[in-house]
């Protein structure tokens, strides 16, 4: 069970790439007081909840309601988090990440930030909605069961959060080096998780198993 809790969370956690928000985080609130910074990340991090949770709770009826199997979204699922893998190991992520977070500062203000491009689709973007449909279950034995699915959403979003209120220090301390190498790193282990998604949908929906 415990395998279980770190294996999502970690696939939640490069999904999310808190990560890759230091840098864009630190940049988009240059400027800003102390009271503003704060409310733009408790609303980011709000926002992000209700969506990814949203998905967890009810991403399985959506499915069932449009005809789709769990089987079928692990395959596309998987697919998706591939390309974000790619994108994370030769650097395209964190370009595109941040090309969003350019056009936000010219367009929208202060308090819309929060909403986009922080919390949609920098923290709960396609992938991380991909994957928090992934960890949900039709049914749950117990309590314990359902807390394993979900806390690791809720463990990358406070991570997530705190990356955001520290993000002015870690930075700087950090350095583009070591956070482009941490993305690598995290890049391959997403693209790795992701494969597995693809084999267990196609043997289950072939009935290879």
């Amino acid at each position: 069970m415990f395998d279980t809790f770190i294996e999502s969370t970690l696939l939640m956690f490069v999904a999310i790439d808190p990560i890759s928000l230091i840098p864009i985080f630190a940049g988009l609130t240059t400027g800003l007081n102390k009271d503003q910074i704060k409310s733009i990340y408790i609303r980011a991090s709000i926002v992000s909840f209700v969506v990814l949770s949203s998905f967890w709770l009810f991403g399985t009826s959506i499915l069932d309601v449009m005809n789709i199997s769990m089987d079928s979204f692990k395959i596309i699922g998987g697919l998706f988090l591939i390309i974000i893998a790619f994108q994370m190991v030769f650097e395209q992520r964190q370009e595109r990440r941040q090309t969003t977070a350019d056009n936000a500062i010219d367009d929208e203000t202060i308090k819309s930030i929060a909403i986009f491009p922080l919390a949609i689709p920098l923290i709960a973007g396609p992938g991380a909605m991909a994957t928090s449909l992934l960890l949900s279950k039709e049914q749950y034995i117990n309590f314990a069961d359902a807390a394993i699915s979900y806390l690791p959403i809720l463990t990358v979003l406070i991570i997530a959060m705190l990356a955001m209120w520290l993000s002015s220090k870690l930075s700087s301390k950090l350095g583009p080096t070591i956070i482009t190498v941490v993305q690598k790193i995290f890049g391959l282990l997403l693209g790795a998780l992701a494969i597995e998604f693809v084999i267990d949908g196609i043997q289950n929906s072939f009935n290879l198993i």
